[in-house]
């Protein structure tokens, strides 16, 4: 007996599931909480849908914790670029956009092309990511007092309150960045992916981290074209009518975490590694693109040198790197 097909649509609240009972499709939302799994699954035990077949849109951090729950109670779960659920719901005509939308065409995905079954995390990729998440909370908090202080009157008693509070966050960071360190160096696999990603000038250890931690593995993402993809770097085509040469633009559909992370350190590359050097002399030569569309190129193209190093296994080589 196969698996029922089970769409999740994943946010960072709420999860809105999709699965057909005796023919009909049926939708219901659980908060995306350890109580909402508890719930999801005590749902599908009274609907008594038996075993199912889960597919959820790769959202990093947000999909793992049902993802985790559903593979432990012993479901199937197939975690699915968003990319291949974009192009399957376009090859299918569909242009509504909404979360019940959404889930049950990731229902519908997973009965046509029945996804590989996802492999749950090292216990020590779960820690990076739990770590990650608590050092983007500490960044955000800094961000956030900094303005406040920047923007002050100057009234004495809020500067020194605004001064302590930012170096409270700033002490933070720095412990949750040793332990960071300190979980890649304890673990074979990702201190050797880290290692590799660090070959690549412009990738420091803060950008390897998060690439560790936002980028799915080759089960999901298994092409440098889908890597782009899952980022939101990848261009997005606009016609119509008179309008047939508009700039194209990046979709911006994807993991915005992995797009803003690759910003600085494509600035840096852009002056420092051969092989982006080379494309964006190249780009500017062609008198064509500004400033920004550039350096989205080079964004782009680190990305690649980054899913390349990862999937050969192999150091980076600005030879080999440069265009034929």
């Amino acid at each position: 007996m196969t698996n029922t097909p089970l769409g999740i649509d994943v946010s960072k609240a709420t999860l809105d599931v999709s699965v057909t009972i005796a023919g009909k499709p049926l939708g219901r939302t659980f908060k995306n909480t350890e109580a909402g799994y508890s719930e999801l699954l005590g749902w599908l035990v009274h609907r008594k849908v038996g075993l199912v077949h889960a597919g959820l849109e790769a959202t990093g951090r947000y999909s793992l914790g049902i993802a985790l729950a559903l593979h432990a109670a012993g479901h199937r779960v197939s975690i699915v670029n968003p990319a291949q659920i974009r192009d399957f719901v376009r090859s299918r005509l569909g242009r509504n956009k909404n979360d019940a939308v959404d889930c049950a065409h990731i229902r519908e995905y997973v009965a046509m092309f029945s996804p590989r079954a996802w492999v749950p995390p090292s216990l020590a990729l779960r820690r990076l990511c739990e770590l990650q998440t608590m050092r983007d909370g500490f960044v955000s908090g800094l961000v956030e007092w900094k303005n406040r202080s920047g923007s002050s009157a100057g009234e004495p008693a809020a500067l020194a309150l605004a001064a302590t509070t930012i170096a409270h966050f700033l002490a933070q960071i720095e412990t949750v960045e040793a332990q960071i360190k300190q979980t890649i160096d304890e673990d074979d696999d990702l201190r050797s992916k880290r290692d590799l990603l660090v070959s690549i000038n412009g990738v420091g250890p803060t950008l390897a981290a998060i690439i560790l931690a936002e980028l799915p593995g080759s089960d999901v993402i298994s092409s440098s074209g889908r890597a782009v993809a899952y980022a939101g770097l990848n261009p997005r085509q606009f016609q119509s009518g008179s309008s047939i040469n508009h700039p194209t633009r990046i979709s911006k559909i994807g993991n915005a975490k992995l797009r803003s992370a690759l910003f600085m350190p494509a600035m840096v590359a852009m002056r420092h590694n051969q092989a982006i050097m080379a494309l964006a002399e190249r780009l500017r030569a062609g008198g064509r693109l500004k400033p920004k569309q550039i350096l989205i190129a080079a964004m782009r193209k680190l990305l690649v040198l980054c899913f390349g190093v990862l999937k050969t296994g192999k150091p980076f080589n600005a030879t080999l790197a440069m265009p034929g």
